[in-house]
């Protein structure tokens, strides 16, 4: 997967409408250098529509995050189905083209990747957790019980458990 793939040239529309279908997997995350995510597959349809002088992008999310639950670290899917709508404005001035959402007249081409990353980044869970994934489930975590220690004691530790019990 190549990041030119993600690029849209608005002078081949067929009929000032046209529709763009990407599928992502890993490999779509690992174009992202440090990545907030690894794993994931979804499925992306962009309809644009071109007009004198706008471009609507209208965004439709549907697919899973791949990780592991922050608790418990057992694996887990975070679905992720949403939509987005960016409006990019066309014009001859050349100060306006370092602006987001401007694009050339002369040369409308425009990356959708930076969108899409960021759309799936914002519409995931920050928490990361098996009641926030698809089978909600609580975790399971198991402690490491205090009460069951050995009964040997390390002589260099024993000073400081004196001050814990103070």
């Amino acid at each position: 997967m190549k990041l030119s793939e993600f690029e849209i040239d608005f002078n081949k529309f067929k009929n000032e409408k046209d529709t763009f279908n990407f599928k992502l997997t890993d490999a779509f995350f690992e174009l992202k250098e440090k990545s907030l995510y690894q794993n994931g597959n979804f499925n992306v349809d962009i309809k644009c529509e071109k007009f004198e002088d706008t471009i609507t992008l209208d965004y439709s999310f549907d697919g899973f995050i791949n990780s592991q639950c922050d608790r418990c670290l057992n694996p887990i899917k975070i679905r992720v189905n949403t939509s987005r709508l960016d409006i990019l404005k066309l014009t001859l001035n050349s100060n306006l083209l370092n602006e987001e959402n401007y694009l050339s007249v002369n040369h409308p081409v425009y990356s959708v990747y930076d969108s899409i990353y960021e759309q799936i980044c914002l519409d995931t869970p920050t928490r990361l957790i098996c009641e926030n994934s698809e089978i909600q489930k609580k975790c399971i975590i198991k402690y490491l019980n205090s009460n069951e220690s050995n009964d040997e004691v390390d002589e260099r530790w024993a000073e400081l458990k004196k001050l814990i019990k103070k």
